[in-house]
């Protein structure tokens, strides 16, 4: 993307994702061009060829719409110059979803571009980058072929020419999402990365929080309360309707998170998930402010959502999250916090807490079962040999319930005439089955 020697305009197009900003934010690509154009600013034969930025915010629609557009336009060329970006020629915030600013943003590329330009657009995995395009091309009635939107990240394979949206001899060139691994989402399968990813407009949900207290946004980040020259503070947590969420105390916290993660804090979705994501890290951040009516700074978790700290006053807190994802203290980009304030214990999206209420009903079941087992049962079908325990079918002959039931145990040993059975158990029947036996031995 080097200045033509022909005359021609470059432009970039950095696409950029609201509600992830400081994640989706293409740092390197910005310090990168930044560097390219200090190089060469000063000389009078290339001033005039140097390409044109033009950062486009997108999913605005998914930000709470208490913000003004003025803020958000001041707060986003504020957290582009953090990140490294040179001079902006401008700055676009649209949806393309809901057709806001797409027009307007077009005719600005077209006027930058002019006759002959070349347009590059760049941007981070799942940034929108191929959603901007289709709505670009919908606006200019081109006939351009659908690009994937799909939001798997990795989808754009190779750098494309788009043809038909700008006049016949400037060209527009869709380039492969950037990976930023220090993104959250990137760790998380497929089934995960729908539960962390923001469909809708975000809604805060806000806690009063006192030192010694903890919040744990699903299994992958929590944020202690250390101390605090106030009595409380508020922290409002703006992330997926999808992630569960719990304010309880600091106390045991490390082993609560190991009890409930994959089950009552998800996403993750199973209990061994956690290893698989990385260390569990902690990091501890000062904060301060000056009112209580307003947020006082962000803690952004990068893939993932972020934390808005309102208080009069300072704070330590502790932000626990797994070992490289990027966490980043900026300005708060909402300074409301919700109407209501959230009571301690779990917030549980409906899908979790269908489950779990499942998982419940279940185990109560397992509970009535054993207490008809207690009157009276007969275990038949042992094999003496060690060997042929793997997959033996049990019959086992409920004297208030005559009903029969088979199940396949693993490996089994004998001892002292009574069975003790190694690994992990199949399922609740198995449980079932060996609780009885140990405790109550056959009578069959």
């Amino acid at each position: 993307m080097k200045p033509s020697g022909s005359g021609n305009v470059t432009v970039v197009v950095m696409v950029v994702d609201c509600a992830d900003f400081d994640g989706s934010f293409p740092k390197r690509a910005a310090q990168s061009l930044f560097k390219a154009l200090e190089g060469v600013k000063d000389d009078p034969r290339t001033s005039k060829k140097l390409p044109k930025l033009v950062l486009v915010g997108t999913k605005v629609d998914l930000l709470p719409s208490q913000i003004s557009p003025t803020r958000l336009d001041r707060w986003v060329r504020q957290r582009a110059r953090a990140g490294g970006a040179p001079k902006l020629s401008g700055v676009y915030l649209v949806s393309s979803c809901k057709d806001v600013g797409v027009r307007n943003l077009l005719s600005f590329i077209k006027e930058l571009a002019g006759p002959r330009g070349n347009v590059w657009v760049i941007g981070a995995q799942n940034a929108g980058k191929s959603t901007l395009i289709n709505a670009l091309a919908k606006k200019g009635s081109a006939k351009v072929t659908k690009l994937t939107e799909a939001p798997v990240p990795g989808t754009t394979i190779g750098i494309l020419r788009i043809g038909g949206i700008l006049s016949a001899k400037a060209k527009m060139y869709d380039t492969p999402g950037l990976l930023h691994p220090y993104l959250m989402s990137m760790r998380l399968n497929r089934d995960e990365q729908k539960m962390v990813e923001i469909r809708k407009e975000l809604q805060p949900r806000t806690y009063r929080v006192k030192a010694g207290q903890t919040i744990h946004v699903g299994g992958l980040m929590r944020l202690d309360l250390n101390q605090a020259s106030v009595q409380t503070i508020y922290v409002t947590v703006w992330a997926s309707p999808n992630v569960s969420l719990h304010m309880g105390k600091m106390e045991n916290a490390d082993e609560f998170w190991k009890n409930h993660i994959g089950v009552r804090l998800q996403p993750p979705t199973g209990e061994d998930r956690a290893s698989e994501l990385g260390k569990w890290e902690e990091r501890e951040i000062r904060v301060s402010g000056t009112s209580w009516d307003a947020n006082s700074i962000d803690i952004s978790i990068a893939g993932l959502g972020w934390f808005s700290v309102g208080l009069k006053g300072e704070a330590t807190l502790t932000l626990w999250t797994f070992d490289g994802i990027e966490i980043t203290l900026r300005e708060p980009l909402v300074l409301d916090r919700a109407p209501f304030l959230e009571r301690p214990g779990f917030l549980l999206p409906k899908a979790i807490s269908d489950a779990v209420g499942n998982q419940t009903k279940l185990e109560a079941k397992i509970r009535r079962k054993a207490s008809r087992i207690k009157s009276g049962f007969s275990i038949r079908g042992f094999c003496l040999n060690r060997e042929e325990m793997i997959n033996v079918p049990f019959k086992v002959a409920c004297s208030r319930r005559k009903e029969d039931q088979f199940v396949s145990l693993p490996k089994a040993t004998f001892w002292n005439g009574r069975q003790v059975f190694e690994g992990k158990w199949i399922d609740s029947k198995v449980k079932l089955l060996i609780w009885a036996y140990q405790n109550f031995g056959s009578r069959g």
